[in-house]
């Protein structure tokens, strides 16, 4: 970010979810009528954090739990688990750019929603929790939140069907408290 370090007094994010929500598919509209070009919606998509273009991707080493999950997943789906890697890899990034501008002694709220990828709970929340304390974080804790499924964002089915993917999963999201040492 075009910022100075140390700069920022509070952060609340809630970055994509690993795997859960097509955010090109959401936003695609909104976009176009702010006057990006359709043409440029692909492009954009790929730069997207946790799309699924692996495409020279740069990946780092990640933390035990990550790094379990990613392993748990590769044995199931090699391509899922280089996406998920990726995420891992791209939010490791999103919480060391956090840590650098917010100031000294100052907090950073991430909500994050659980994934299942492959039957696989990839715990996003305690991963994100491990990344953001390898970046220097304290971890104030990560406590789960019940959503009202007739006031998500993402509306509930009304009748029989809801059974779907989506109905399956978003029950809750996970808030993490972080700060940065004094």
């Amino acid at each position: 970010m075009p910022l100075r370090d140390e700069v920022i007094d509070l952060i609340v994010t809630s970055p994509p979810y690993a795997n859960a929500i097509d955010y090109m598919r959401a936003h695609k509209f909104p976009l176009v009528w702010l006057g990006e070009s359709v043409v440029n919606l692909t492009e954009l998509r790929a730069r997207y954090i946790g799309s699924e273009k692996i495409n020279g991707a740069q990946y780092v080493e990640l933390p035990d739990k990550a790094e379990s999950i990613i392993r748990q997943l590769e044995k199931r789906d090699r391509k899922k688990s280089s996406i998920l890697r990726k995420y891992f890899t791209e939010m490791k990034a999103v919480l060391a750019e956090m840590y650098r501008v917010l100031r000294k002694d100052s907090p950073a709220i991430v909500v994050v929603g659980p994934s299942i990828m492959r039957g696989i709970d990839v715990q996003t929340h305690h991963c994100l929790a491990e990344i953001a304390q390898e970046a220097g974080f304290s971890v104030v804790g990560v406590v789960q939140r019940s959503l009202d499924r007739n006031k998500r964002m993402m509306p509930a089915r009304f009748g029989k069907k809801t059974d779907s993917m989506i109905e399956q999963r978003m029950h809750e999201e996970y808030v993490v408290g972080l700060l940065k040492p004094a």
